[in-house]
């Protein structure tokens, strides 16, 4: 049998077939290197502290335009992305993207921080940037047990359900006044009477991780 002719159909499909595969195969790599450079947190910020060009990063991404036009692009300066007075609402992440909606004003934060103080060493999985719940252990009063009967000291009552952690001072920082340290809550404004009321008397407040809100995925 002779050498198939360059007319033979056979050898046309075939040239077609890997043209079309070098060409479908460059577009692939081409667009598998098309990055968008936007702006992230070089380090967590909690929600309420005031953002500043060097708390951002210049990070590259493959995102599709939809999903990009929710993040802050690098076409602004890091001074323009964050503005004057600049408060995160929520808290950020070390190396996360920065979303748009997640910049305001502090008159724009619907809770305000209040400042629990933790015997000891911070509980596990509290860190900024983490959910909490806050309870309270209701100090016992004086013959108040006998008084009643029950021998049983009050129940623990939470006061407040997965509250957002803005920072965290160990001792001898700014907001610590004594050994352990103090954790910052934000607390909804409608809980403010009851968790001030706590932190200002002997009761006793505990911080109880919310699992899997740790930054990175931790309990």
């Amino acid at each position: 049998m002779g050498a198939p002719s360059w007319r033979d159909p056979r050898l046309l499909v075939g040239l077609l077939l890997v043209t079309g595969s070098v060409v479908l195969g460059s577009v692939v790599v081409e667009r598998a290197q098309d990055t968008t450079t936007v702006w992230g947190l070089a380090h967590a910020v909690g929600a309420g502290q005031r953002l500043e060009a060097a708390d951002l990063t210049v990070v590259q991404v493959r995102l599709d335009p939809a999903t990009a036009q929710r993040y802050l692009a690098t076409d602004v300066s890091a001074d323009e992305a964050v503005g004057a007075g600049a408060v995160a609402l929520r808290g950020l992440g070390a190396g996360e993207l920065l979303p748009r909606g997640s910049i305001g004003r502090a008159e724009d934060l619907a809770a305000r921080p209040v400042t629990v103080p933790v015997e000891g060493t911070v509980p596990p999985g509290v860190a900024v940037g983490s959910l909490v719940d806050l309870w309270v252990v209701p100090a016992p009063v004086p013959g108040a047990l006998a008084a009643e009967g029950t021998g049983e000291p009050p129940a623990p009552d939470r006061l407040v359900a997965a509250a957002e952690v803005a920072a965290v001072v160990t001792g001898g920082g700014a907001l610590a006044s004594r050994a352990g340290a103090d954790v910052q809550v934000l607390v909804p404004q409608d809980a403010l009477p009851a968790v001030l009321q706590a932190v200002t008397a002997d009761d006793d407040l505990v911080l109880v991780p919310v699992p899997g809100s740790a930054p990175g995925g931790g309990a």
